[in-house]
């Protein structure tokens, strides 16, 4: 009669011989012929830990793999042939055409689904950047299956059953086309990426109205010809602008004030260019220097003596309200929706600002100086943000992967365990 634990060992053996084909050990950059699996079986091992590179059997780097060679093969953004940080990425592409003959949805043994997460699997091991994500936790957290079945259906063709050179060939067309796809997946923004946009987006935004608003209350309400010149113009925007919107609303349309602030900014824009230039022209009376004495003693032209000489101001309060006008239009026209407590505070961040000002060109440039220096550190500062946050992130993604992993093992050791005293009972 036989013995049981033979009877048992005999029967894991080919479970472990099967195991033993996608193992991830023995030298950086070895690798194994794979063989194809039916589709769950497959399936279990793509999605769990590691699963790309045991059912493609291509050997994991070691961690001393994955230094400062393999960071700066990830900010180079992968690609390239042959050996890559440890990676055949030609290994990876021959294993790749190899199970795809088999997982092909066109065949009778394929599946779309098993045949996605293989073509998944290809060109998460052909880019260093997604490799190196996917090393962290062992899994593929970025797996988008609309665009890799997009992908997909461009790229690769039919397997016929009875061409099978054909099949791999079209296949091998698939796996180059993937390849040259990734880059652009590598490329994908960050949240600090947009956030940085979004916020440079705003300074620049400021710097160029802070600068037209500098260019009239500097220039523009100094000259006459400039100050009729750019209210005649704005006068003329209003008009077009009521127009196009008289004839988008039709009969409906109704002038109130909701519906007329977006035609009549220009209007206010130019009321504020009347008032500052009206506040550069009032006249202010200086007493005549008390020097030329002599001319009021020598004869009958005393009245030359008290004479005064005339000066136009450079700031005054019809200026003040005409620059507050125009900042505040500029401000609220940044918004679409203006409610109004937010047109109050324009209005008053824009009295405070106008007071100090006052329409003078050394204050804006200071002030586009200061704006610029913000942009600036928005520039420089951010990207050193996202690498303190990025390599925060990885730390605590490498923990849940070691975790992970962790407990994949203790899990396939329970399932084996429970298989023998199952086949040592029976």
């Amino acid at each position: 009669m036989p013995d049981k634990s033979s009877s048992a060992a005999s029967r894991s053996e080919p479970m472990a011989s099967s195991s033993a084909s996608f193992s991830s050990t023995g030298s950086a950059g070895s690798s194994t012929t794979p063989t194809a699996l039916p589709t769950e079986e497959a399936l279990q091992i793509l999605l769990s830990p590691d699963g790309y590179y045991k059912y493609l059997g291509i050997t994991k780097p070691e961690p001393e793999v994955m230094g400062p060679k393999y960071q700066a093969a990830m900010e180079a953004g992968g690609g390239g042939g042959g050996n890559a940080e440890g990676i055949d990425l030609d290994q990876v592409k021959k294993n790749y055409r190899r199970l795809s003959l088999r997982h092909h949805p066109d065949r009778r043994t394929g599946d779309a689904e098993t045949f996605r997460m293989l073509n998944r699997a290809k060109v998460v091991l052909s880019s260093a950047k997604l490799r190196r994500e996917y090393d962290l936790v062992g899994l593929d957290l970025e797996d988008d299956a609309e665009e890799e079945h997009h992908e997909d259906g461009n790229a690769t063709a039919p397997a016929s059953e009875n061409d099978e050179g054909n099949g791999e060939d079209r296949n091998a067309g698939a796996a180059q086309n993937d390849g040259g796809k990734d880059g652009n997946s590598s490329k994908t923004e960050t949240v600090m990426g947009h956030l940085a946009s979004v916020t440079l987006a705003a300074v620049l935004q400021v710097v160029v109205r802070t600068g037209l608003m500098g260019l009239v209350s500097v220039v523009v309400s100094r000259y006459t010809i400039l100050a009729f010149l750019a209210m005649g113009l704005l006068a003329l925007l209003t008009t077009k602008m009521y127009a196009a919107l008289k004839k988008s609303l039709g009969t409906s349309f109704k002038p109130t004030l909701a519906t007329m602030k977006d035609a009549l900014s220009p209007l206010v824009i130019a009321l504020g260019i009347f008032l500052m230039y009206r506040g550069r022209r009032i006249v202010i009376e200086l007493p005549a220097p008390a020097g030329n004495v002599d001319s009021a003693m020598a004869g009958d032209s005393a009245v030359d003596a008290t004479q005064n000489e005339i000066q136009y101001a450079e700031w005054s309060w019809t200026f003040l309200a005409g620059e507050t006008v125009v900042m505040s239009s500029f401000l609220s026209n940044s918004f679409e929706n203006q409610p109004t407590a937010l047109l109050l505070l324009f209005s008053v961040l824009s009295l405070l600002m106008s007071l100090w000002l006052r329409g003078r060109f050394w204050r804006y440039a200071t002030l586009l100086g200061f704006e610029g220096v913000i942009a600036l550190l928005v520039v420089l500062a951010f990207p050193i943000m996202e690498m303190i946050l990025e390599s925060i992130v990885e730390e605590k993604m490498r923990k849940v992967g070691e975790k992970i992993r962790s407990h994949d093992v203790r899990m396939k050791e329970l399932l084996r365990r429970k298989r023998e005293q199952s086949v040592s009972v029976s």
